[in-house]
């Protein structure tokens, strides 16, 4: 287990419903714990269960306005809000591609 922690600059703030889209956060796989910082939404996770990028794109999708305290690096995140996991082959005889 690798547990690290990731800093989100909250764009404004948060307000009651907010809230209660962040308590949903507590039941994604590898997340750990969220906290305040000052302006800051501070996320535990579990790095060897979720990655990063994908930790974004649930804050995000739960509806958040969040900004990245530092770039996640290329190649794990695909700008559009969606986590991609490159090392997976996306084309060829891999049984995931397989239409069926």
């Amino acid at each position: 287990m690798t547990f690290l922690t990731t800093r989100y600059h909250l764009k404004r703030n948060l307000s009651s419903k907010d809230f209660e889209r962040l308590h949903s956060l507590s039941t994604v796989y590898g997340i750990r714990g969220l906290s305040f910082d000052g302006p800051l939404l501070v996320v535990e996770y579990d790095a060897s269960r979720i990655h990063e990028a994908e930790v974004l794109a649930h804050v995000l999708q739960a509806g958040i306005p969040v900004e990245p305290e530092k770039p996640i690096a290329p190649g794990s995140f695909d700008y559009a809000g969606e986590f991609r996991d490159f090392a997976w082959p996306t084309q060829g005889l891999s049984p995931a591609n397989r239409k069926g």
